[in-house]
Formats: structure tokens, C-alpha cells, sequence
């Protein structure tokens, strides 16, 4: 070996052992603040992990996560596969204009799983009707589909369209579908985020033009516009942009309806009260859309300190109603949001104090989260 080749294999060496050392010695990070997930912790070692493979398989999620200079790695290998042209990395595709999309295809999008959720659904629309309550569903499509002009000419996606066909023939006349509007709307401002999976404040408003026609009175004959919306924030990066961290993507707006931070109202929150729904302490941190409420939680009551209506409404919902929330305010004297993720009660019961409830989700959390709407939820 010549002096050359032994440096360098020396260097590589060296530089291997040191992140090696330097991993295993460095305390473990339990929150990633900028991909807005917990990390894999240090996986236990016991007979039975290592013959079923769990050890092994811990082990190497633990190490990706804990990797020394993790996020510098990460932004590198963005820059690198960026610059060869590579448009799909770690879970998402780089788009025209700045954008990121998540990557959903054919087998990421649960079928039994999506078929299960509907039929739920339509179980609680026949309760609601039963009780007189009106009930509706609204799924939220992807920004993938959305903005399917802007993805690779590769890439992979998942049969939206029949998905929605399905919903549609499931609920029936109970079922929003806002495809369309969403389509329109893209002409003239951002309906999804640039660098996260959520719908942006202009793409909840053009969803909640389409679920006030469902009223059948006077309460959507004066719908919102563009100029109504205020901007919490102009230097948003979401998760997906946490996936790549590419500086070349286009920063984000947050942006809601103005005359909702200065409503009067109170929500109550896991027994404590607040007289606001925007949490702005979050604007300083990395996961601004929490500003909505502070995140998510298994049951959010909302009431209205001078209702102009009477009407109670119950949503069973993801992340994406809480951003919606805000246009509802003048339509309703209560408003009930509950997340199954977390909630633990029975909402066959629930229902019944409620005039309309709405299941509000993206098409693709309904297909994987299991979502049980009738029965007691202890599972």
C-alpha cells in the first residue's frame, strides 16, 4: 500500500471509529423538535428480542437516529441527491416549484383499513339519522393529487380517485367532496404547504366554502375572502422539509381568518380553560401549525361567548380540522372536537348531544388510523 492509499484508509478509519465512539457516547436525543417526532431510544437486549429479530432491527433505527451530527447528514445528503437530479428521498418527492410532496403509493395506502373506517362512518351516519342529527363526511385529498402537475414524471402514487369513488358510494349524499374546489382554488394561492402535508389557512377556507353550502340556510350567503385571512406566520418549514432540509424550498405562510383571533369564546382543553385557539408561543418554535390549539388531544370544547346561531357540532377529526376550526366560529354556539387517536369514550353516546357532526380527516390518515366511532373505545 502506498503512503497515499494509507491515508486515506487511515482517515476513513479514523473518521468511522470517532462517529462510532462519538454516537454511543453522546446522551440520546428522545424529541427531533425539527421532524416533529420522538426518536428510537437505545433498544433492550434480552434473549427473546435477539432470536425474533427485534433487537437487530431496534438497533438499526436506533443508530439512524442517533447518529452523531444526524441533521447534518441528513441536510448533505439532500444537497447531494438534489444536485444528481435525485427528485425522490426519504419518503417524499421534490416538485416543480419549490415544493415537497409526500410519497403515498399503492402499497402505503391501506385498503381493509380505509373499507373498515368507511363502514364505521356510515354506521354513525345511520345513528345520526336515526336521532335527526345531520352528519357529514369530508376527506381531505392529498397534496399529491392535487398537485399532480408538479410531481417527478416517476413518480408513485396510489389510486386517489378510486378511493374517493368508494367514499362517495359508501355515504352517499352525506358525503363533501372538495377535490375540485381544491383544484380550482390552486390557481390563485397555495391550498397546501409548500414543505408540509397540512392544507394552508387559504386551502381550509376554500374546504369550509363548500361545507357551508351543506347549512341549507342563511349562514353561507356571506363567505369569506382571500383579504379576510391574516398571516401568523411567513417563515413556516414543515415536516417534509425536515425529511430533505434543502434551503431551495419555498418557505411557508401560516396564515388564518382575521376576525377570528379577536372572537369571543372560551375552549377547554384536558380540564383547563382558554379564551383563544391559537397558541402563538408556537410560532417561535419549529412546528408552528401547532399554533392551532396547541396540537392535538382527545377531546377539544369550544363554546361561544355571544352565538349568532344555536347549533352544536361534533368533529371527529385528524390534524386538519384544526386549522378549519376558525371559519366556524359565527356558525355555531358549540363546537366539540374529538380525536381517536387519544379519545377513549364512547362517541355513539356522544353524539346524541350534538346537532351535526362532522367526520373530518385526510383520505390517507383514514386509511391507516383505526378509527372506532361506535361502541366503547377501550381497546
Amino acid at each position: 500500500m502506498n503512503k497515499r492509499s494509507f491515508i486515506l484508509v487511515s482517515a476513513a478509519v479514523i473518521f468511522i471509529g470517532v462517529l462510532s465512539v462519538g454516537t454511543l457516547l453522546k446522551p440520546d436525543v428522545k424529541f427531533s423538535e425539527n421532524e416533529n417526532r420522538y426518536l428510537e431510544q437505545k433498544p433492550e437486549f434480552n434473549i427473546k428480542n435477539v432470536i425474533e429479530g427485534k433487537f437487530e432491527a431496534k438497533s438499526e433505527e436506533y443508530l439512524s437516529d442517533q447518529i452523531l451530527g444526524r441533521e447534518s447528514w441528513v441536510r448533505v445528503k439532500g444537497m447531494t441527491e438534489a444536485a444528481l437530479g435525485i427528485n425522490d428521498m426519504n419518503g417524499v418527492y421534490l416538485c416543480k416549484g419549490g415544493r415537497v410532496v409526500e410519497r403515498i403509493t399503492e402499497k402505503d395506502f391501506d385498503k381493509e383499513r380505509f373499507d373498515r373506517n368507511l363502514s364505521q362512518a356510515q354506521e354513525l351516519m345511520r345513528l345520526c339519522k336515526m336521532n335527526d342529527i345531520k352528519f357529514n363526511t369530508m376527506l381531505v385529498p392529498t397534496a399529491g393529487y392535487v398537485y399532480a402537475d408538479t410531481l417527478p414524471f416517476h413518480a408513485l402514487t396510489f389510486d386517489e380517485n378510486k378511493a374517493f369513488s368508494k367514499a362517495n358510494d359508501v355515504i352517499g349524499d352525506s358525503f363533501i367532496d372538495i377535490r375540485n374546489t381544491l383544484m380550482a382554488k390552486k390557481r390563485t394561492g397555495n391550498v397546501f404547504f409548500n414543505t408540509d402535508h397540512h392544507w394552508t389557512g387559504y386551502g381550509a377556507l376554500a374546504a369550509y366554502e363548500v361545507f357551508a353550502k351543506t347549512y341549507g340556510d342563511g349562514r353561507a350567503d356571506a363567505l369569506y375572502q382571500t383579504e379576510d385571512l391574516k398571516v401568523l406566520s411567513d417563515n413556516f418549514k414543515g415536516t417534509l422539509y425536515s425529511k430533505v432540509l434543502l434551503n431551495t424550498l419555498e418557505t411557508d405562510i401560516i396564515e388564518t381568518l382575521g376576525s377570528a383571533l379577536e372572537a369571543g369564546y372560551e375552549i377547554e382543553i384536558e380540564g383547563e380553560k382558554f379564551n383563544s385557539l391559537y397558541f402563538k408561543d408556537f410560532l417561535k418554535k419549529k412546528d408552528k401549525y401547532a399554533v392551532y390549539f396547541g396540537g392535538n388531544y382527545d377531546r377539544v370544547d369550544l363554546k361561544m361567548t355571544d352565538p349568532k346561531n344555536a347549533e352544536k357540532l361534533l368533529i371527529i377529526k385528524d390534524s386538519f380540522a384544526n386549522s378549519f376550526v376558525p371559519y366556524l366560529l359565527n356558525d355555531f354556539a358549540e363546537i366539540s372536537m374529538i380525536d381517536t387517536r387519544f379519545y377513549r369514550g364512547d362517541i355513539s353516546d356522544l353524539v346524541t348531544e350534538y346537532d351535526q357532526v362532522l367526520i373530518l380527516y385526510s383520505i390517507n390518515n383514514f386509511a391507516t388510523e383505526k378509527i372506532v366511532l361506535l361502541g366503547s373505545l377501550m381497546r
